[in-house]
Protein backbone atom coordinates (compact mmCIF):
# COMPACT_ATOMS: atom_id res chain seq x y z
CA UNK A 1 0.00 0.00 0.00
CA UNK A 2 1.21 3.42 -0.81
CA UNK A 3 2.29 5.75 1.89
CA UNK A 4 2.04 8.50 -0.62
CA UNK A 5 -0.88 10.97 -1.85
CA UNK A 6 -1.21 12.92 -4.80
CA UNK A 7 -3.45 16.21 -4.73
CA UNK A 8 -4.30 17.06 -8.38
CA UNK A 9 -6.25 20.51 -7.46
CA UNK A 10 -7.15 21.74 -4.02
CA UNK A 11 -8.25 25.04 -6.14
CA UNK A 12 -11.39 22.63 -7.69
CA UNK A 13 -11.79 21.57 -4.53
CA UNK A 14 -12.82 25.25 -4.04
CA UNK A 15 -14.73 26.07 -6.35
CA UNK A 16 -16.72 22.96 -5.64
CA UNK A 17 -17.04 24.66 -2.31
CA UNK A 18 -17.84 28.43 -3.95
CA UNK A 19 -20.43 26.91 -6.31
CA UNK A 20 -21.91 24.90 -3.97
CA UNK A 21 -22.19 28.02 -0.93
CA UNK A 22 -23.53 30.37 -3.78
CA UNK A 23 -26.17 27.15 -4.69
CA UNK A 24 -27.60 27.04 -1.22
CA UNK A 25 -27.73 30.75 -1.25
CA UNK A 26 -29.35 31.51 -4.10
CA UNK A 27 -32.13 28.88 -3.50
CA UNK A 28 -32.86 29.72 -0.25
CA UNK A 29 -33.17 33.33 -1.87
CA UNK A 30 -35.92 31.85 -3.98
CA UNK A 31 -37.97 30.53 -1.82
CA UNK A 32 -37.76 32.87 0.50
CA UNK A 33 -39.09 35.38 -2.06
CA UNK A 34 -41.35 32.28 -3.63
CA UNK A 35 -43.18 31.89 -0.31
CA UNK A 36 -43.14 35.72 0.09
CA UNK A 37 -45.26 35.86 -3.11
CA UNK A 38 -47.23 32.94 -1.62
CA UNK A 39 -48.37 34.78 1.49
CA UNK A 40 -49.07 38.06 -0.28
CA UNK A 41 -51.35 35.77 -2.85
CA UNK A 42 -53.41 34.14 0.03
CA UNK A 43 -53.73 37.54 2.12
CA UNK A 44 -54.83 39.21 -1.46
CA UNK A 45 -57.52 36.34 -1.66
CA UNK A 46 -58.18 35.51 1.89
CA UNK A 47 -58.75 39.11 3.14
CA UNK A 48 -58.47 42.01 0.72
CA UNK A 49 -60.68 40.63 -2.18
CA UNK A 50 -63.38 39.68 0.28
CA UNK A 51 -63.30 42.94 1.17
CA UNK A 52 -62.60 45.53 -1.59
CA UNK A 53 -65.75 43.51 -3.29
CA UNK A 54 -67.79 43.48 -0.42
CA UNK A 55 -67.45 47.33 -0.48
CA UNK A 56 -67.78 47.79 -3.90
CA UNK A 57 -71.02 45.49 -3.38
CA UNK A 58 -72.57 48.00 -1.11
CA UNK A 59 -71.64 51.30 -3.58
CA UNK A 60 -73.02 49.39 -6.15
CA UNK A 61 -76.07 48.58 -4.42
CA UNK A 62 -76.49 52.67 -3.56
CA UNK A 63 -75.90 53.14 -6.73
CA UNK A 64 -78.61 51.21 -7.67
CA UNK A 65 -80.83 52.91 -5.58
CA UNK A 66 -79.83 56.38 -6.92
CA UNK A 67 -80.87 54.95 -10.00
CA UNK A 68 -84.35 53.93 -8.83
CA UNK A 69 -84.82 56.98 -7.39
CA UNK A 70 -84.66 58.97 -10.71
CA UNK A 71 -86.38 56.82 -12.48
CA UNK A 72 -89.33 56.86 -9.86
CA UNK A 73 -88.68 61.38 -9.96
CA UNK A 74 -89.38 60.97 -13.56
CA UNK A 75 -92.49 58.83 -13.10
CA UNK A 76 -94.02 61.54 -10.83
CA UNK A 77 -93.68 63.94 -12.90
CA UNK A 78 -95.92 61.34 -15.89
CA UNK A 79 -99.01 63.28 -16.49
CA UNK A 80 -102.10 62.39 -19.02
CA UNK A 81 -100.90 64.81 -21.53
CA UNK A 82 -97.09 65.18 -20.72
CA UNK A 83 -94.68 61.87 -20.31
CA UNK A 84 -91.08 63.16 -19.55
CA UNK A 85 -88.06 61.13 -20.92
CA UNK A 86 -86.47 58.26 -19.00
CA UNK A 87 -84.25 56.89 -21.04
CA UNK A 88 -81.14 57.93 -19.83
CA UNK A 89 -82.35 57.14 -16.01
CA UNK A 90 -83.31 53.46 -16.89
CA UNK A 91 -79.64 53.61 -18.76
CA UNK A 92 -78.04 54.20 -16.06
CA UNK A 93 -80.33 52.05 -13.67
CA UNK A 94 -79.32 49.22 -15.89
CA UNK A 95 -75.26 49.75 -15.75
CA UNK A 96 -75.65 50.25 -12.04
CA UNK A 97 -77.78 47.02 -11.64
CA UNK A 98 -75.00 45.38 -14.29
CA UNK A 99 -72.34 46.83 -11.95
CA UNK A 100 -74.07 45.15 -8.63
CA UNK A 101 -74.43 41.81 -10.18
CA UNK A 102 -70.51 41.95 -11.58
CA UNK A 103 -69.32 42.37 -7.98
CA UNK A 104 -71.91 39.71 -6.43
CA UNK A 105 -70.38 37.61 -8.86
CA UNK A 106 -66.99 38.39 -8.54
CA UNK A 107 -67.03 38.07 -4.71
CA UNK A 108 -68.59 34.60 -5.28
CA UNK A 109 -65.59 34.02 -7.62
CA UNK A 110 -63.30 34.98 -4.28
CA UNK A 111 -64.39 32.86 -1.77
CA UNK A 112 -64.66 29.92 -4.67
CA UNK A 113 -61.29 30.02 -4.71
CA UNK A 114 -60.07 30.53 -1.47
CA UNK A 115 -60.30 26.70 -0.60
CA UNK A 116 -58.75 25.65 -3.97
CA UNK A 117 -55.43 28.31 -3.30
CA UNK A 118 -55.03 26.60 0.14
CA UNK A 119 -54.97 23.02 -1.59
CA UNK A 120 -52.40 24.44 -3.80
CA UNK A 121 -50.08 26.01 -1.04
CA UNK A 122 -50.04 22.97 0.75
CA UNK A 123 -49.12 21.33 -2.57
CA UNK A 124 -46.02 23.32 -2.64
CA UNK A 125 -44.86 23.39 0.62
CA UNK A 126 -45.03 19.79 0.33
CA UNK A 127 -43.20 19.67 -2.49
CA UNK A 128 -40.54 22.35 -1.80
CA UNK A 129 -39.59 20.80 2.03
CA UNK A 130 -36.89 18.28 0.28
CA UNK A 131 -35.45 21.09 -1.37
CA UNK A 132 -35.72 22.93 1.38
CA UNK A 133 -34.03 20.89 3.77
CA UNK A 134 -31.23 20.76 1.05
CA UNK A 135 -30.42 24.01 0.85
CA UNK A 136 -30.76 24.67 4.23
CA UNK A 137 -28.73 21.54 5.98
CA UNK A 138 -27.52 19.10 3.33
CA UNK A 139 -25.45 22.29 1.37
CA UNK A 140 -24.09 23.51 4.15
CA UNK A 141 -23.00 20.62 5.69
CA UNK A 142 -21.19 19.84 2.25
CA UNK A 143 -19.48 22.67 2.59
CA UNK A 144 -18.07 22.58 6.09
CA UNK A 145 -17.13 19.20 4.97
CA UNK A 146 -15.06 20.55 2.11
CA UNK A 147 -13.73 23.06 4.05
CA UNK A 148 -12.26 20.54 6.50
CA UNK A 149 -11.15 18.42 3.92
CA UNK A 150 -9.41 21.43 2.48
CA UNK A 151 -7.53 22.39 5.14
CA UNK A 152 -6.80 18.43 5.97
CA UNK A 153 -4.90 18.69 2.55
CA UNK A 154 -3.06 21.73 2.69
CA UNK A 155 -1.94 21.04 5.92
CA UNK A 156 -0.62 17.91 4.52
CA UNK A 157 0.83 19.82 1.63
CA UNK A 158 2.43 21.82 4.65
CA UNK A 159 4.53 19.12 6.15
CA UNK A 160 8.38 18.60 4.78
CA UNK A 161 9.22 15.51 2.89
CA UNK A 162 11.91 13.45 3.90
CA UNK A 163 15.45 13.85 2.12
CA UNK A 164 15.29 12.06 -1.02
CA UNK A 165 11.38 11.41 -1.12
CA UNK A 166 9.85 11.06 -5.27
CA UNK A 167 10.24 8.58 -7.47
CA UNK A 168 13.30 6.87 -6.07
CA UNK A 169 13.29 3.22 -4.51
CA UNK A 170 12.03 2.80 -0.66
CA UNK A 171 15.06 1.60 0.31
CA UNK A 172 17.00 5.12 -0.83
CA UNK A 173 14.20 7.00 1.18
CA UNK A 174 15.46 5.01 4.29
CA UNK A 175 17.77 6.87 7.00
CA UNK A 176 21.55 5.42 6.97
CA UNK A 177 20.81 3.70 10.19
CA UNK A 178 18.48 1.64 8.68
CA UNK A 179 20.54 0.92 5.43
CA UNK A 180 23.52 -0.13 7.45
CA UNK A 181 20.86 -2.82 9.69
CA UNK A 182 19.18 -3.87 6.58
CA UNK A 183 23.10 -4.82 4.93
CA UNK A 184 24.51 -6.34 8.08
CA UNK A 185 21.63 -8.92 7.89
CA UNK A 186 21.09 -9.34 4.53
CA UNK A 187 25.05 -9.99 4.21
CA UNK A 188 25.52 -12.02 7.63
CA UNK A 189 26.24 -15.78 6.69
CA UNK A 190 24.07 -18.36 8.11
CA UNK A 191 25.53 -20.47 10.52
CA UNK A 192 25.04 -24.56 10.13
CA UNK A 193 25.38 -26.37 13.63
CA UNK A 194 27.94 -29.49 13.48
CA UNK A 195 27.99 -32.89 15.00
CA UNK A 196 29.96 -32.83 18.14
CA UNK A 197 33.21 -35.29 17.63
CA UNK A 198 34.18 -37.43 20.40
CA UNK A 199 37.00 -36.28 22.65
CA UNK A 200 39.86 -38.80 23.30
CA UNK A 201 42.21 -38.43 26.68
CA UNK A 202 44.91 -40.41 26.51
CA UNK A 203 45.90 -39.88 29.80
CA UNK A 204 42.74 -41.00 31.67
CA UNK A 205 42.52 -44.62 32.55
CA UNK A 206 39.63 -47.08 32.58
CA UNK A 207 37.17 -44.12 31.22
CA UNK A 208 35.25 -45.10 28.26
CA UNK A 209 34.55 -42.74 25.11
CA UNK A 210 32.26 -40.24 24.90
CA UNK A 211 31.18 -42.22 21.70
CA UNK A 212 31.08 -45.77 23.45
CA UNK A 213 29.13 -44.84 26.33
CA UNK A 214 25.82 -46.04 24.33
CA UNK A 215 25.97 -49.33 22.82
CA UNK A 216 26.53 -49.72 19.31
CA UNK A 217 24.39 -50.44 16.84
CA UNK A 218 24.23 -53.86 15.29
CA UNK A 219 25.68 -52.70 11.87
CA UNK A 220 29.05 -51.36 14.20
CA UNK A 221 29.24 -54.25 16.05
CA UNK A 222 29.06 -56.52 13.07
CA UNK A 223 31.75 -54.46 11.40
CA UNK A 224 33.96 -54.38 14.99
CA UNK A 225 37.27 -56.49 14.97
CA UNK A 226 37.14 -59.55 17.06
CA UNK A 227 40.49 -57.95 18.74
CA UNK A 228 38.47 -54.78 19.93
CA UNK A 229 36.00 -56.86 21.49
CA UNK A 230 37.04 -57.91 25.48
CA UNK A 231 36.74 -61.10 26.22
CA UNK A 232 34.81 -62.25 29.65
CA UNK A 233 37.21 -61.42 32.63
CA UNK A 234 39.82 -59.35 30.57
CA UNK A 235 41.03 -56.68 31.15
CA UNK A 236 39.66 -53.70 28.79
CA UNK A 237 41.69 -52.02 26.64
CA UNK A 238 43.63 -49.26 27.85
Amino acid sequence: MSSQATVHSIDALKDLRTAMALYGDDTMAALGAIEAEVRRTVRWLQEERPYYWQEQIKRRREQVSMAKSEVFRRQLQKRPDYTPPMSEQMENLRRAEASLQDAEKRLAMVRKWQPALQHAVLEYHASVQRLKDLAATDVPSAVNLLTRLIDALEAYLRVQPPSGAGIEPAVSRAGPELEAIATRILDEPVAVAEPPRPAADSNSTGAEPADLAAPPGPVEAAEAPASAVPSEGGPRPG
